[in-house]
């Protein structure tokens, strides 16, 4: 991903796209049952029933329910953000860097928030859980504050972002933001807006990090 020159995919053959076509009805099931049953529902038996396949492809597919849970948090995660940031975020300052992630998540829950209910459904299950899930997502979480820390010291240095502001302490607060946002969702999805609050979170967070001796953003 960190090579600017355009990548040439070899095309798949028919065992590869049979493969890839179960693999995603697979995690779509998954998903679903999530969605709308919680954790619990979550059986390698119901998510063969609900995707038209059998229990034995899931288990060969996946193995355990722990790699099956790895598989949809990559899906949602990692190939979410090559898709929607990282190419955007390329040659940018570290203040816009920081507001196209926001940019992206704000997008997401107001088009598809599916993915984003999977993942916060996951995140709070693994509170309490199996230390494995816990891990994942304490990993999870450290990649995410790493990654705005890194736009906070890229702006600084670039003049976007102003100079006071605690790289590390920003990203934790982005963190924070984020997840509070997401719990206030999940219990009461019908009263309350995401989209509307991470609007404004990425309002406060851009006038809070703004440099306004940045010429980009005094004109």
């Amino acid at each position: 991903m960190s090579s600017t020159e355009p990548q040439t995919e070899r095309p798949q053959n028919k065992q590869q796209q049979r493969t890839e076509r179960s693999t995603n009805a697979l995690l779509e099931a998954a998903s679903d049952l999530i969605v709308d049953g919680g954790f619990a529902a979550l059986t390698f038996a119901a998510i063969g029933e609900r995707s038209g396949y059998s229990r034995g492809m899931v288990t060969a597919r996946f193995g355990n329910k722990d790699a099956l849970i790895e598989a949809l948090i990559d899906r949602i995660v990692t190939t979410w953000s090559h898709k929607n940031v990282i190419p955007y975020t390329k040659g940018r300052t570290g203040l816009d860097g920081a507001m196209t992630l926001l940019d992206a998540i704000t997008s997401q829950a107001a088009k598809d928030p599916r993915g984003l209910q999977v993942l916060y459904s996951l995140m709070f299950e693994a509170v309490g859980s199996n230390d494995d899930m816990v891990l994942r997502f304490a990993k999870f979480h450290e990649g995410m504050r790493a990654d705005f820390a890194r736009y906070v010291r890229r702006g600084q240095r670039d003049g976007s972002i102003r100079k006071g502001p605690s790289p590390d302490r920003e990203a934790e607060l982005f963190v924070a933001g984020l997840r509070g946002i997401g719990f206030q969702w999940l219990l009461d999805p019908g009263a309350f807006d995401p989209v509307k609050a991470l609007k404004y979170f990425r309002a406060t967070t851009h006038d809070r990090l703004i440099n306004p001796l940045s010429d980009k953003d005094a004109k």
